[in-house]
């Protein structure tokens, strides 16, 4: 957000660059959600650049999301804790928008907050890009333990559950990097939508981003939405969206800080680094 935003901005559908009615709990605004960024300990190096500064995204007891809500029906996700910003360019777009085309690269940089931590004994999802028929996502950001539906087969990864993952459509993990207690961690996204494929790139503190992959095969169909904030998944699950084991949660009780969010144009091979 930029400078001279504050959280009022969250919930104003003129200023809001995010939709202020998706995707959070019901009789919740983002005004509920978004915490204040006084625990960031320095601006991300693309706020910096851009005039921007960070904020938190929180999640607790409340934070359950009604599907079809908009028509009065529905059901509530009882399996998820959720709260995802949507862009304004991304929401009710049934042709795609410009981030659906050519050349496309997402950036967003994450920063830990101790006094509100994350529960690594759960899978999370924190920036994810859904497929418009909701059957499924082109990429995923997530971290703690993976669900053996999302990826994890027998005991694998329960070694690894504080790191943050990058998967592809496949929920194939294409990177992975342990999670900083300090400090800003800055992560891209590039799909090419014409070549179907996917490269990750990554940095720390204010160092510049480097590629981490090759441009990888993935299937960039389906056009869909950004989300960007928490979901967090339930253990004892057999459906994860309708059921499953989620622990008491007092107010805004976990949160996970972001900065330097923006979508890029790169069909001339640019990349903000």
């Amino acid at each position: 957000m930029y400078l001279n935003s504050s959280l009022s901005t969250f919930t104003n559908s003129t200023l809001s660059p995010f939709s202020t009615a998706y995707v959070h709990g019901e009789n919740l605004t983002w005004a509920d959600i978004i915490k204040d960024w006084a625990s960031m300990n320095q601006r991300n190096r693309f706020d910096a650049a851009f005039s921007g500064r960070g904020f938190e995204v929180s999640i607790d007891d409340r934070s359950i999301f009604k599907s079809g809500a908009s028509s009065g029906e529905g059901r509530r996700q009882l399996g998820f804790r959720r709260a995802g910003l949507v862009f304004n360019a991304d929401v009710n777009e049934a042709g795609g928008d410009a981030a659906d085309k050519g050349k496309v690269t997402f950036h967003w940089s994450v920063q830990q907050n101790l006094a509100r931590g994350l529960n690594f004994s759960h899978e999370y999802m924190n920036v994810w890009h859904e497929k418009a028929d909701y059957g499924g996502n082109q990429w995923t950001f997530s971290t703690g333990l993976l669900l053996e539906v999302d990826g994890r087969v027998g005991e694998w990864g329960k070694d690894k559950i504080e790191s943050f993952r990058v998967q592809n459509a496949k929920n194939e993990i294409i990177f992975e990097v342990g999670v900083a207690w300090r400090g800003w961690q800055n992560f891209a996204v590039q799909l090419d939508h014409d070549k179907n494929t996917i490269q990750t790139f990554y940095s720390s503190g204010n160092m510049p981003l480097e590629a981490k992959t090759e441009a990888l095969p993935n299937d960039n169909s389906g056009g869909g939405q950004m989300q960007l904030g928490i979901a967090k998944k339930p253990t004892e699950t057999e459906t994860v969206v309708w059921d499953g084991y989620q622990e008491h949660l007092k107010n805004n009780q976990e949160a996970q800080g972001y900065g330097g969010v923006f979508v890029e144009n790169s069909n001339g091979d640019c990349i903000s680094t």
